[in-house]
């Protein structure tokens, strides 16, 4: 598969001051970042929980849904789950994002698949 910045966007949306839009998009532009932070939801994004936190946000690795005891490790978050990245003026952030919200501020473009 080619790498999604081979992908041409079949359109784009430009995002700020603390808006939330949703929608199929595989890219994320930072064109200003006032906290350094955006909040998304997707799918295959993966977080880092200590062990026995994040009861019911995450998957293991079959697919199950994790309860309030596992292990600390890598685990996929639900699409429904709200994700905290990093928001960095410059950069271009790829996946499958389903819904993506700005803080207070920042200013993004994401690109629809």
């Amino acid at each position: 598969m080619a790498h999604p910045s081979n992908i041409l966007p079949s359109s784009f949306v430009v995002l700020d001051e603390g808006k939330t839009v949703t929608g199929d998009f595989f890219a994320i532009q930072v064109l200003a970042a006032a906290d350094s932070t955006m909040t998304v939801k997707g799918c295959g994004i993966f977080e880092y929980l200590n062990s026995n936190s994040g009861a019911n946000t995450h998957m293991d690795a079959e697919g199950n849904t994790l309860g309030a005891t596992h292990e600390a490790g890598t685990y996929e978050a639900l699409s429904t789950q709200d994700v905290t990245l990093p928001c960095i003026v410059g950069s271009t952030i790829y996946g499958d994002f389903k819904e993506v919200t700005a803080e207070s501020n920042d200013r993004l473009i994401l690109y629809k698949k």
